[in-house]
């Protein structure tokens, strides 16, 4: 009996030891995954990473770390200085550097009232998956407006508008107000090379645009 206790508590210290190990070496490398991050993407800042825990005896042996979600909290885009925040799913990330993904998503959120500003849309926010936001005369009505993307550019349009509580469908509109709106939102968004733009939507978050791709440069993303 006292030989089976003592070769339960073995194992246990056994488990414990490994256990602390496997959470070093995670530690370790969402260390190296965000140092990597900052060194190749110039503009980010607050950036944290986290990777599943049952990958990490796998990823010890092997020149790629299977899988990573990391977050970056401040990106400045390079062609006009906007600030954003990123989220990136990453798998078959290489250890070499330049660092090589083999398949990435990437969400990019964009505050709405740095949209509202660019656009000069008055009284903006969010309902639901929309944006509304004040029109015709003196602001007395609302346009409810949903975010397109086409041709590398980004670009809101209307779906409805209520003025003093009825509501006017984007179909019985003229083509004129589409166009203003159109032209008062359009913004050139050309993907960094490798991505294409899988989606653009509204949330309480802001305006998120979706990117996927595969064998992608980390690097990149900064240009």
């Amino acid at each position: 009996m006292k030989r089976n206790r003592l070769a339960l508590i073995s194992t246990v210290s056994a488990l414990a030891l490994f256990g602390g190990g496997v959470l070093t070496a995670q530690t370790f490398m969402t260390s190296r995954i965000e140092s990597r991050v900052g060194s190749e993407l110039s503009k980010a800042s607050g950036v944290s990473a986290s990777i599943p825990f049952l990958d990490i005896p796998r990823n010890l042996a092997s020149d790629s770390i299977r899988s990573a979600n990391i977050d970056i909290k401040n990106f400045t885009l390079k062609e006009n200085g906007t600030k954003t925040s990123l989220n990136i799913a990453a798998s078959n990330i290489s250890k070499d550097k330049p660092t090589l993904v083999g398949t990435l998503e990437l969400t990019a959120t964009i505050p709405i009232l740095t949209i509202a500003k660019a656009s000069e849309f008055g009284d903006a926010q969010i309902v639901g998956d929309t944006l509304q936001v004040a029109a015709g005369a003196g602001g007395m009505g609302k346009a409810i407006l949903i975010p397109k993307y086409s041709n590398n550019q980004l670009y809101f349009e209307i779906e409805s508008i209520s003025v003093f509580g009825n509501e006017i469908p984007a179909s019985s509109l003229p083509a004129e107000i589409q166009d203003q709106i159109k032209g008062k939102s359009q913004r050139s968004l050309t993907p960094p090379k490798g991505l294409k733009v899988k989606s653009v939507s509204i949330n309480s978050k802001g305006l998120s645009i979706k990117m996927y791709g595969n064998n992608v440069r980390l690097g990149n993303l900064g240009l």
